[in-house]
């Protein structure tokens, strides 16, 4: 069985051959297990982001994992190093923002001034087709990555945003949850605009090949169950049910406790949820600062527990931390493999 088929019958809660493995590795984890120097590589990739899923590819083919998440590169930027940062600058030579190489290894703006103000700029928000996205070098990428996995991977990706994520991109995270409680009217038709282009990237994303699709809030287990069953679950539902004629797999990814908006993750039609917070998937504390043995309890405790029937997917409780060692993430892949149902 190739890993394209083990994940897709996981996915959809089969049984296959063996319980799949599919860490989320991330381009810092990456730029570390590979041995390349951090910062530096970290800078490389804001200038040219098509590298970000070179690297993840690479490092999830040395530890011969079944997939990997293949994101939606950005636009390339201009980085200019001094004193030790690194800074984004305009075309004028203005710094915009700093790279962030603690975090997410991306640029923090300096200007946080919501993008939408009012109801006109709602009404500016574009939403491009499909047809013209995946003709765009970006998706194009996307589409080489798919052919160098072969059937060695299961490529996922994932629209840019939707739902309370992209709200808050609009306006401001304090803005946005606001919006919520004083201005749902207005929350809903920003919500709605996001999960418009989140439907026209997927399709995109289908045309180009990739094997499954992620949809995310990372608000979700942080705003309160009610709120998420009024400004999330719609909008995914309404998503999941625009991709299905495409027979693409979706999964559901929710930061923050999930245990209390379970059914409603469910209800959006999702053929799989991760990363089931919270511990549904192997500690990232332990990934990232534990011993060996915490890790590879762990991945006991994961398969014991979720494994047992089929449709289980060994992975992290988020995405891989930058700092855990390549023995950790082998230490995964064996138990994945040993694993019998």
């Amino acid at each position: 069985m190739t890993s394209k088929e083990r994940m897709r019958i996981a996915m959809t809660g089969g049984v296959p051959d063996r319980v799949p493995v599919m860490p989320q590795i991330c381009h810092p984890h990456a730029i570390r297990a590979l041995g390349l120097p951090f910062e530096q590589t970290v800078v490389d990739v804001l200038r040219r982001p098509y590298r970000m899923t070179e690297l993840v590819l690479e490092c999830a083919r040395r530890y011969d994992v079944d997939g990997i998440r293949a994101f939606l590169p950005s636009e390339p930027l201009c980085i200019v190093e001094e004193d030790g940062e690194a800074y984004e600058v305009d075309a004028d030579g203005r710094r915009t923002g700093r790279v962030d190489f603690q975090g997410g290894c991306s640029v923090v703006p300096f200007d946080q001034s919501p993008r939408v103000k009012d109801e006109a700029d709602v009404d500016g928000i574009e939403v491009p087709k499909h047809e013209d996205l995946v003709q765009t070098p970006i998706y194009q990428s996307l589409r080489d990555i798919v052919r160098q996995a072969g059937d060695d991977l299961f490529v996922v990706s994932a629209p840019a945003t939707l739902s309370v994520e992209f709200l808050t991109i609009q306006r401001g995270r304090e803005n946005a949850l606001v919006d919520l409680i004083e201005s749902p009217d207005f929350a809903r038709r920003v919500i709605d605009k996001g999960t418009a282009i989140a439907i026209e990237q997927a399709v995109a994303l289908c045309e180009v090949g990739v094997d499954g699709l992620m949809i995310a809030d990372v608000f979700g287990g942080v705003i309160s169950p009610k709120q998420f069953g009024e400004f999330c679950l719609p909008c995914m539902a309404r998503f999941v049910e625009a991709i299905r004629p495409y027979g693409v797999p979706i999964y559901l990814h929710i930061c923050g406790n999930s245990t209390g908006i379970l059914e409603m993750m469910a209800d959006t039609g999702v053929d799989c949820i991760e990363p089931l917070d919270p511990l549904g998937g192997v500690n990232t504390v332990a990934l990232a600062h534990g011993t060996l043995q915490e890790v590879v309890d762990e991945c006991a405790r994961c398969l014991g527990e979720g494994a047992t029937g089929g449709g289980y997917i060994l992975a992290c409780g988020d995405m891989l931390p930058t700092e855990t060692s390549c023995e950790k993430v082998e230490a995964m892949v064996r138990a994945a493999r040993a694993y019998c149902y």
